[in-house]
This record gives structure tokens, C-alpha cells and sequence, in this order.
């Protein structure tokens, strides 16, 4: 009888690469020592200012010079990692470049050196990634960063008081980040990172608490009033269904969190103190107390609901035919709920030409954030692409210098408003440096979206919920810029190329692939 040969660990594969043990320490360190950073970013009131942020970026790039002297540091990083470095460092490039022709100097400068910091995060995570035990440990902390997100978004509307609201009209929940979208931007990333994370586990406790997770952070994500977040966590989410597993059981973990989710929103409905515009601060804190007591008890609600779940299903498992109905049928029922939805709206809007109307058009400054909802609108955004393909068709070689918008701006607008940034990272980067830098960054969005895709259709178990959810968090950030400016925000930005180095490293390694998850197995062979 012949000994099946054991499948090396993360040890082993770590020493049979020719890595020592101090480089592997090095190197995991240095990994969750950027992804400290971002954390640190996101509670540091978004890095928005460049005091702020400026610190942070030489930093990094401190720890990429430093790697750059450590003999076989980059040895491991893939073909394909290569490949997106270099369509990276082109951006960055054209971007130094156009110091020579900016129309700002200073603006110039500061895109160098952003976007600098962006590819040193790119680089110094792809390479630092030394095996698959490092994974769960970035999902479990990329979650918790979000939960800073979703739980300071939630501290803002019951306390008012101590975190007040610094949006404008001061009813738009928007985290330390300073801006709505970008903070329903991380929301959504991490809902799909924490979905697939707790279909894959076992463990009923951790499974309950990442439901509590989802739960808050959809609550959250709604105080956000985001349109477009809310809209890119669809697609996340379809993503995810579509490249991950146990598909039935995912969309019961998110219908037990989002059933809680719907019923505190529903319970509070009529608080205007949540929602409206113009309240008075007393009344404000008051609904605020209300939203913290349905809170509470929809917390316990979503823990509960998951662990009773995940008690049913630690002891019954469906038969396959049942489990085929259930998925069809589930599936069925989105597809006609989504074509259903589209086409009331085609109606009431008057057909396809309606609708481009109201998109081009502007949501009025009196209508409030919760009505806002429902409008098609992009609100100004076709005003600043007009002005900037303009722009890029004067100059389509090397546009007006990075980060130089805002003079474009001034200098075509119609009206007496202001903007620094295109609200279309793609768009932005063709009129402000050009065919070249235009091509690098798409071209990164596209190789990297068909190599973790590629990646996850290759993948088998707890590799495949993995790489699934870094590839629908990767595709929620590479969505939602065509509509927003989150480059200019660095800790959303930083999380996104953490989370696309590893999608890259993880896509790369199919000796990664880790057993059959229990919940992948049929019940007799458990």
C-alpha cells in the first residue's frame, strides 16, 4: 500500500523557494505594516490634506527604497505582477513628465508623488506576500478596517454631538473619510470581503460576528445616501455570486443580515432628524438615541439569525435536487426583480430617452439626500466630462499636467461653481497627461480584472472564496471611479491596491490552493 505524499504547507513551500526564515518575517511584516498604514489612514480623517498625507507617502516610499537594497526581495513576484508594475510605473512617469508643460506646478507635484505612493503600496504588497497563510489574516484586518468605516459612519448619526456630520447639508453620514462616496465606496468592499470570508468558515461565533458586520455596515452604507455606492456593491456582489461558491449559501448569510438591516431602517423611517435637512440639533440627538436602541437589538437579530444558521446547517445538509431548485429558483427571482426594477424605472421616466435626460440633469440643492435616492442624476458629472473631453481633443498627447483640472475647470465652466477633479479617474487621467497615461491606467484596470479573474476560475477551496472576494472588491473600486474622484482620498486608494496585489500574488500561485472547505463537500464525505 502506497503512502499518499502530503501536500506541503506554507513552511515548506516558503523554504523550497529558497526564501529564509528572517525574510519571511521581513516580509510579513513589512505587508501588514502597509496595511497599518492604511488603517491609520482611514482614522486620520481620510489623509485629505496634504499635511496629512504627504508624511504617510514618504513613508512608503521610504520602505520601498529600503527593499529595493534586500538581495531577492521582488524574486517571487509573477510575471503578471511585472506586467501591471510597469503599466503603474508609465503613469507615474507621464505623470513627472508633464511638470515640464503643467499648467500648475504645485497641483503637478502632488499628483507625482500621490500616485507615487500608490505604486510603491503596489510593488512592496506583490512582493511581500511570501505565502497563503498571510490571506485570511489581510480579509480578517481589511474587514476591520471597513468596520472603522461603517462604525464611525453609525456613531455620526446617534451622536451627533461628539462625531458631528461634516457634510454639507449636514444629514449625509461620511466617516472620517470627510466624503459620503468614498466611505460607502469601502463599505461595499468590505460587505463582499466579509461575505465570502464567512461563507468559508465553519466556526459558528466568527460566523456571527462578521453577519453582525454585514449587518452594520448595511445600515451604514444607507446614512451614506451614496447612489453610486450602493450601485458598485451590486455589481460587487454580482461578482461574487458569479465567480465564488456555494452560491445558495452565501445569499442566505447576506439575507440574514440585510433581513435585521431593512428592519431597523424601516423602524426609524420617520425619524427627520435622521434623513432631513435643517433639524435641530436636539431632535437629531434624540433620533439618534432611538437609532442606537434598533440598532442594539438588530445586532443581536443578525447574530442570532446566523448562528441558528449555522447550527442547521453544521447538522442537516439539502439533498442535491433540492439544493438545484432552491439555487434556480433564488437566482430566477433576482433576474426578475432586477428586470423588473430597470424597466419600472425606463417607465417612469418615459422610456430610454427620459432616462438619459434626467442622468445629464442636476438634482436640485433643496431636494433631500433620502429623495436624492431615487434620482437618476449624475449631478454636475456630465458637465465636468464635457469640459474635460474637450479639453483631452486640444490636447491629446499630453494633456494640461497632472492634477491640473480644477484650471481647466475655471477656465470653461458655465456657471460660478467650482471643482478640482474630473469625477472619472480614467477620463481624468487623458485630459490631464494624455493618450499614454490614459492607456497605462485602463490598461491596469483591464489585465488586472482578467488575471484575477482568470485566477479564481482556476482556483479550488478556501483559495476560491479568497480570490473571489479580492477580485469582486478589486472590480468595486475599478466601477465605482468612472463615477468618483477616490484616487484623491488616499486610504480608499491604499486599500485597493493592497487588495489587488494580493488578488495578483494569490491568482499567481495555483499551489496555493488550499483543501476542499467542509461546506464544499457532500455530507458523506464529511
Amino acid at each position: 500500500m502506497t503512502e499518499t505524499a502530503r501536500k506541503p504547507g506554507p513552511v515548506e513551500e516558503t523554504r523550497a523557494s529558497g526564501m529564509t526564515r528572517g525574510m519571511l518575517w521581513v516580509k510579513i511584516f513589512l505587508f501588514f505594516a502597509l496595511v497599518s498604514i492604511t488603517g491609520y489612514g482611514v482614522w486620520n480623517q481620510g489623509l485629505f490634506l496634504v499635511q496629512r498625507w504627504v508624511p504617510v507617502a514618504v513613508l512608503v516610499l521610504g520602505i520601498l527604497f529600503i527593499t529595493l537594497f534586500v538581495a531577492r526581495y521582488y524574486g517571487d513576484v509573477p510575471r503578471a505582477g511585472w506586467v501591471l508594475i510597469g503599466l503603474l510605473s508609465t503613469l507615474v512617469l507621464v505623470k513627472a513628465l508633464s511638470l515640464i508643460w503643467s499648467v500648475g506646478p504645485g497641483e503637478t507635484v502632488q499628483e507625482i508623488l500621490r500616485s507615487a505612493m500608490y505604486l510603491a503600496i503596489f510593488v512592496v504588497s506583490l512582493a511581500s506576500l511570501p505565502n497563503r497563510r498571510q490571506i485570511p489574516w489581510l480579509l480578517d484586518g481589511s474587514v476591520i478596517i471597513v468596520v472603522l468605516v461603517s462604525g464611525y459612519v453609525l456613531l455620526q448619526k446617534v451622536d451627533p454631538v461628539t462625531f458631528p456630520l461634516t457634510s454639507l447639508d449636514t444629514v449625509r453620514a461620511s466617516s472620517q473619510l470627510g466624503y459620503p462616496n468614498t466611505a460607502a465606496l469601502m463599505i461595499g468592499m468590505g460587505i463582499v470581503l466579509a461575505l465570502a470570508r464567512m461563507t468559508e468558515l465553519e466556526n459558528l461565533f466568527v460566523r456571527a460576528l462578521h453577519a453582525g458586520m454585514i449587518f452594520g455596515s448595511l445600515v451604514a452604507l444607507y446614512y451614506t445616501f451614496s447612489r453610486g455606492g450602493m450601485l458598485t456593491l451590486a455589481v460587487g456582489l454580482a461578482v461574487l455570486f458569479a465567480l465564488g461558491r456555494n452560491r445558495l449559501q452565501m445569499f442566505a448569510n447576506l439575507a440574514l443580515a440585510a433581513l435585521p438591516a431593512g428592519a431597523v431602517l424601516f423602524a426609524v423611517r420617520n425619524l427627520e432628524g435622521l434623513t432631513a435637512s435643517g433639524v435641530p440639533l436636539e431632535q437629531r440627538v434624540a433620533d439618534g438615541s432611538r437609532l442606537q436602541a434598533a440598532l442594539l437589538f438588530g445586532l443581536v437579530a443578525a447574530f442570532l439569525l446566523q448562528a441558528f444558521y449555522a447550527a442547521l446547517k453544521s447538522r442537516y445538509e439539502l439533498v442535491p435536487r433540492i439544493h438545484r431548485l432552491l439555487g434556480a429558483a433564488v437566482l430566477a427571482g433576482v433576474l426578475l426583480a432586477g428586470a423588473t426594477g430597470a424597466g419600472m424605472v425606463v417607465y417612469q421616466h418615459g422610456g430610454p430617452g427620459g432616462v438619459w435626460e434626467s442622468f445629464t440633469g442636476s438634482v436640485g440643492r433643496d431636494t433631500e439626500p433620502e429623495e436624492r435616492l431615487t434620482s437618476l442624476s449624475a449631478n454636475q458629472r456630465t458637465a465636468y466630462w464635457a469640459v474635460a473631453l474637450e479639453e483631452w481633443r486640444e490636447r491629446p498627447l499630453l494633456g494640461t499636467g497632472a492634477g491640473t483640472f480644477l484650471y481647466t475647470w475655471l477656465e470653461n465652466r458655465e456657471g460660478l461653481s467650482g471643482v478640482r477633479q474630473v469625477h472619472n479617474l480614467y477620463l481624468e487621467q487623458g485630459t490631464e497627461t494624455g493618450i499614454v497615461a490614459f492607456l497605462a491606467l485602463a490598461g491596469f484596470a483591464v489585465y488586472l480584472t482578467y488575471y484575477a479573474v482568470r485566477g479564481t476560475l482556476g482556483a479550488t477551496g478556501g483559495r476560491r472564496f479568497w480570490m473571489a472576494a479580492l477580485t469582486a472588491a478589486v472590480v468595486v473600486y475599478l466601477v465605482s471611479s468612472f463615477l468618483e474622484w477616490h484616487w484623491y482620498i488616499p486610504p480608499s486608494t491604499m486599500f485597493f491596491f493592497l487588495l489587488a496585489a494580493a488578488a495578483v500574488k494569490l491568482a499567481s500561485r495555483p499551489e496555493w490552493n488550499t483543501p476542499e472547505t467542509s461546506g464544499d463537500l457532500p455530507r458523506k464525505e464529511r
